[in-house]
């Protein structure tokens, strides 16, 4: 199913235009074994297929979730229609395999996926897990738990996707931790075959000037590592850290604070990742504070006195332009950042472009605002960029009013 639009410019004291371009919606979750409710972002193989998580849905009844323990699955497209595959149905309390999947997927150099359940597991707080895909094509797919987290102090409820750091991975948790303010963490695989994966705790947030609550996925080069913090920081309004490795391994982990953000212009309360741009530079957003309150698409320098500096590259103004972000940005060659509000003219979010300038704010364009009816509603999630198109989910909204799965065609 498809909707085109061919907006016009909204003379609204809004610095953003409606582009023509094409929504499609890919798939609509109807619920049951096939999912329901898709939070996270998407990923794509080689060949096109896209996959993702969906927090409710399934073919367990074993979760306090209410509609299933969630799913992971496949969209491949077969004569010219998108299929789902359900590549595996967590089963909550009864297989102790994790429940109510948030965040994404990464995949190995062998084409299994890893990613976390928010909740779930041996104890209740949430697993890493990992799908193995068939030796023959058409069979099940074979789900390991990595690890179970115990709620202490190795963190609890994960809720952003994991990055691989060389053969080890490494994922936040907003929760847990020796303040209970959230962990970065890494899992080392083992030595043997069919022994457990160990968790080491690479930083304890105390919710302090350090920050806190570190919701996003983290981003890596050069060994270390980049993430933003909901709470804490300098001004209790969040943060930028980095993490870079010890010279004596075994040591801890070196943490800085990149930037705290106040509240007020320049932002406040990243709930996201960070993008990491070609130059070294750091593109975000924040929930809220901006000019309007509304959040704003920020850029962070690195100056070569080693001091990062803030720059605002867009603030919502809570109308047709969209507000309050909850996902980071994407990039696409020209330098042009891409992302999704929760809120937006129907109240149902946009999809938007900020196009590349040297004089601020950046122009920002909406390339779709949703309904919220059958072209799917509230986005939680971020951007795929393949091929010039754009992917992404609703978790509500589309035939059933249980998410989609679209593409936007600017």
């Amino acid at each position: 199913m498809s909707r085109t639009s061919t907006a016009l410019l909204f003379l609204l004291l809004v610095p953003a235009t409606l582009l023509a371009s094409t929504e499609t919606v890919l798939y609509s979750f109807p619920g049951g074994g096939d999912g329901a409710n898709p939070y996270s972002n998407l990923i794509a193989d080689s060949a096109g297929n896209l996959y993702g998580t969906t927090g409710g849905g399934g073919y367990s009844n074993s979760c306090n979730l209410g509609s299933g323990c969630g799913i992971v699955f496949e969209l491949s497209l077969q004569s010219g229609v998108w299929t789902e595959t359900v590549l595996y149905s967590f089963q909550g309390t009864s297989g102790n395999d994790g429940a109510g999947p948030q965040a994404g997927l990464v995949f190995d150099k062998s084409g299994a996926l890893y990613g976390t359940t928010s909740s779930g597991g041996t104890n209740g707080y949430g697993t890493a897990f990992k799908l193995t895909p068939p030796a023959q094509q058409g069979d099940p797919w074979t789900e390991s738990v990595l690890y179970n987290f115990q709620g202490g102090a190795d963190g609890s409820f994960p809720g952003a996707s994991l990055i691989f750091d060389g053969t080890s991975l490494v994922g936040t948790t907003a929760f847990g931790g020796s303040s209970n303010f959230g962990t970065v963490f890494e899992l080392t695989p083992p030595k043997k075959k069919g022994t457990v994966w160990s968790e080491s705790i690479l930083y304890n947030f105390t919710g302090r000037s350090d920050g806190g609550k570190p919701y996003g996925s983290l981003v890596l080069k050069t060994k270390t590592l980049y993430g933003t913090c909901l709470d804490g920081g300098p001004s209790g309004q969040g943060a930028v850290f980095s993490l870079t490795p010890p010279a004596v391994k075994g040591n801890p982990w070196n943490y800085a604070v990149l930037y705290g953000f106040t509240g007020g212009a320049d932002g406040g309360k990243p709930y996201a990742n960070v993008t990491l741009g070609k130059t070294g530079i750091l593109y975000g957003t924040t929930g809220f504070g901006g000019a309007a309150g509304y959040g704003v698409v920020f850029e962070l320098i690195l100056a070569k006195s080693g001091t990062w500096s803030e720059q605002v590259l867009y603030s919502f103004t809570g109308a047709a332009d969209g507000s309050y972000p909850r996902y980071g940005v994407i990039a696409d060659s020209k330098g042009n950042l891409y992302g999704t509000t929760g809120v937006g003219a129907d109240n149902s979010g946009v999809v938007y472009e900020l196009k590349s300038s040297k004089s601020l704010p950046w122009p920002q364009s909406v390339l779709w605002s949703f309904t919220g009816g059958d072209d799917g509603g509230d986005l939680t999630a971020g951007l795929l960029l393949d091929a010039g198109v754009f992917y992404g989910t609703t978790s509500a909204g589309g035939d059933y009013t249980k998410g989609t799965v679209f593409s936007i065609t600017p």
